[in-house]
C-alpha cells in the first residue's frame, strides 16, 4: 500500500522536481534549430541600439559592496531620474536600483546610463525576460527581482549581466544556489522574515553566499545588516520615498535628498 505524503513535504518534492528541472534546462547546452524563422509582414520595428555594455558581475559586486546602501527607486516621472540620480551620488551613493513599478521605468534607466557619470544602475522588480532586455538595452548593469525566476536567470545568463534574485529559506537558498549556481542573492522581504537575525544564522550555514536584504531596512537598522560578513549592501527607499521625491522636483531642489543619501551612507557603513 503506497503512504500518501504530508502536504508539506509533497510541496517540497514538488518544488525541488520544479526548480531540479528549470536548473538542467539551464546547464544544458542550447543546440542551434535548424528551422528558418518566418519572414515578418509589414515594417520592422527600429530598436534604439543598447546605451551601454553591463558593467561585469565581479565589477558590479566590488561596487554594491562598496557602496553599502542600495537607494530602491521608483520613478514616477521621467524627468526625475537625472537628477534624482545626481542627487545621490553628490551624496556619496553612486549605485541605484530603478523598479520596474511604473510605465517610464525602462526609460528612466537609460536616462541615468546616458546622463549620469559614475553610476552603476540596477534594474529592480524584473519578472520577466522581456523586462531584462528593456534594463539591458537602456544600459543597466544588473537585474533584481523579488523572487527567483529560471527564464529571467537564463536571461540574463545569456546577456552576461549579474542577477540578483529574492530568496526567503535555507530550502530556496540551497536550489538556487545549487541548481543555477547564483551565490549573490537579495532577501527579501527583510524584516518580515527575522532580518538580521535569519541572515546571521544563514552565515553559519551558507558561508560563500552574500546577500542584499531589502524590505523594512531603515536608517537606524541598516548598520545591524551591513556589519555581517555575508552582506554585500543593503536596500532601502526611506532617502528616497515618493514624497521626498515629489518635493524635490515640485521645488527643483534637491539637496534635501542629498543630505539624506549622506546621512543613509554613513549609517550603512558606520561612520
Amino acid at each position: 500500500q503506497q503512504l500518501a505524503l504530508h502536504p508539506v513535504r509533497l510541496a517540497y518534492e514538488r518544488a525541488r522536481f520544479s526548480f531540479g528541472s528549470a536548473a538542467r534546462d539551464w546547464m544544458a547546452p542550447k543546440t542551434k534549430s535548424k528551422a528558418k524563422a518566418k519572414a515578418t509582414i509589414g515594417p520592422a520595428r527600429k530598436k534604439k541600439p543598447p546605451a551601454r555594455k553591463p558593467a561585469s558581475a565581479e565589477d558590479v559586486i566590488r561596487r554594491v559592496k562598496a557602496c553599502k546602501v542600495v537607494p530602491v527607486v521608483k520613478i514616477n516621472a521621467l524627468a526625475e531620474a537625472v537628477p534624482l540620480a545626481r542627487a545621490l551620488k553628490e551624496g556619496g551613493i553612486d549605485v541605484i536600483e530603478i523598479t520596474f513599478r511604473t510605465a517610464c521605468a525602462a526609460e528612466a534607466i537609460r536616462e541615468v546610463c546616458t546622463s549620469v557619470e559614475g553610476v552603476c544602475v540596477g534594474a529592480g522588480t524584473v519578472l520577466t525576460p522581456a523586462q531584462v532586455d528593456e534594463a539591458l538595452d537602456g544600459g543597466a548593469d544588473f537585474i533584481v527581482s523579488p523572487g527567483f525566476d529560471p527564464a529571467v536567470a537564463r536571461r540574463c545568463r545569456a546577456r552576461g549581466a549579474l542577477y540578483l534574485p529574492g530568496v526567503i529559506t535555507p530550502t530556496e537558498v540551497m536550489m538556487v544556489t545549487s541548481g543555477f549556481k547564483l551565490k549573490n542573492l537579495k532577501f527579501f522581504p527583510a524584516s518580515n522574515f527575522g532580518g538580521a537575525g535569519t541572515l546571521k544564522s544563514y552565515a553559519a550555514v551558507f558561508p560563500d553566499v552574500t546577500f542584499m536584504p531589502t524590505g523594512g531596512v531603515t536608517e537606524e537598522n541598516i548598520r545591524s545588516f551591513t556589519s555581517m560578513p555575508n552582506i554585500m549592501a543593503a536596500g532601502g527607499s526611506w532617502f528616497v520615498s515618493d514624497d521626498l521625491v515629489k518635493k524635490a522636483a515640485a521645488s527643483s531642489d534637491w539637496s534635501e535628498i542629498c543630505s539624506a543619501a549622506k546621512r543613509a551612507a554613513q549609517a550603512a557603513r558606520g561612520t
